[in-house]
């Protein structure tokens, strides 16, 4: 996976579709690295938590002490009984993030379901099928879950992916459990946690999957 992570970030790095397909939108594009070299995916990733576009150039998830998405999510997983003061706490209990948009919008923190779309299919999906994680979470009820319904339709589906509950899908022969659930921020704190519950429940029932 190593060789073929680091070529697609590469690719995502330089990346100027929303230049020339989505020219009116205004993304600070190229997004340039989403990430520091200090921050991989673990070996083993337990959840994929997929946002939906970082609100700045450079300053998002794992570069801004103060990103609103971070500090939610760390909160809504502390509850659950898996601390994550820092970064590295995050990664060390196997979860990694990453969003849907790679591009910033310029001025605003604003996100599209435009640019969520072009990125998800030529960067996103790639990025799920290479890490090979155990489950993938959306963090956003109307451009992540409207995301991951189009990405499911790519896959093998038992049944129709419903926001909030936890669906099996087959990616490249793996089960591999679904969630779509709201951004943990504005007071949705608690949804997310009731969904994020019923998702590490299935994850511990069916430990198999790997």
């Amino acid at each position: 996976m190593h060789g073929e992570w680091v070529n697609v970030q590469a690719e995502i790095a330089e990346c100027t579709l929303c230049t020339g397909r989505l020219p009116r939108l205004r993304v600070n594009c190229p997004p340039g690295q989403l990430y520091p070299d200090d921050v991989q995916p673990p070996d083993r990733v337990k959840v994929f938590f997929v946002g939906v576009a970082p609100p700045q150039r450079a300053r998002h998830f794992y570069t801004d002490s103060r990103d609103k998405l971070k500090l939610g999510l760390f909160s809504v997983l502390n509850r659950l009984g898996k601390p994550c003061n820092d970064v590295n706490d995050f990664l060390r209990h196997g979860f990694f993030l990453l969003h849907s948009a790679k591009c910033a919008r310029e001025n605003t923190p604003k996100p599209s379901r435009r640019v969520a779309r072009l990125c998800s299919s030529h960067y996103l999906k790639r990025e799920i099928e290479q890490l090979r994680s155990d489950a993938v979470c959306w963090l956003s009820k109307k451009v992540g879950y409207e995301v991951c319904q189009a990405l499911s339709g790519e896959w093998d589906v038992d049944k129709r992916i419903v926001f909030g509950e936890v669906t099996q899908v087959t990616i490249n022969g793996r089960r591999v459990h679904i969630l779509a659930t709201k951004k943990p921020i504005r007071g949705w704190e608690s949804e997310t946690q009731r969904h994020l519950t019923e998702l590490f429940t299935a994850l511990d029932s069916n430990c198999e999957i790997r």
